[in-house]
């Protein structure tokens, strides 16, 4: 079924990233190994609740500076943690694909603030002026595939559940759309889903 309204998953779909990268660069901050900072950040809850907005960007530098026991700029730690992102030239067509057929998109993404205020701008084509609404986790406070987050989502396209395609890279995200009643299809590469618009 041809659906209303399109919503892209951001990370891995819009734009690569990798997480290890920053992991070095604010380890390099602050004076540990990539390892202590990945085990500080990525190994317990910080990364989670920041990406839920429990925590602000000022608290989540302040938390990694308890833990290495060494103040720590805020700025920089934020730059060294956004820092990840290359743009996938291959989906641009697919977006000017969709809104030719007229189909409306919106973002729907697991972020947060210092990730997303990056990303902004950089004024990435993969990002700039395609998307309304923008769901994202940090401002949701909740988290894909959390339940919460695609009601939000759905009430924002405004148009039935049914109606809603949905594409990210995570098979469980994806699976948390299918459950919410939406259309959805893992985020495999650009082509793929070019074949998938071309149905429509």
């Amino acid at each position: 079924m041809r659906p209303e309204f399109v919503y892209f998953d951001l990370g891995n779909v819009l734009l690569f990233f990798d997480h290890d990268l920053a992991m070095r660069k604010m380890a390099r901050i602050a004076g540990v190994t990539f390892e202590q900072m990945r085990t500080i950040v990525m190994d317990s809850n910080l990364q989670i609740e920041y990406e839920t907005g429990s925590i602000s960007s000022l608290q989540f530098v302040s938390r990694i500076s308890d833990a290495v026991s060494r103040d720590l700029d805020k700025a920089d730690m934020l730059q060294a943690a956004a820092d990840m992102f290359i743009p996938n030239p291959h989906i641009l067509p697919v977006l000017q694909r969709v809104r030719e057929l007229g189909i409306p998109t919106g973002l729907l993404s697991n972020t947060c603030e210092a990730h997303w205020h990056w990303i902004v701008e950089q004024q990435y084509p993969q990002v700039k002026g395609w998307f309304q609404p923008i769901v994202l986790s940090y401002e949701a406070k909740s988290m894909k595939p959390a339940r919460s987050i695609y009601q939000q989502a759905e009430k924002l396209a405004g148009v039935p559940s049914s109606s809603i395609f949905f594409t990210d890279d995570r098979p469980d995200n994806v699976q948390a759309a299918v459950d919410a009643g939406w259309q959805a299809e893992v985020f495999v590469n650009a082509d793929r889903l070019m074949k998938t618009v071309d149905q429509w």
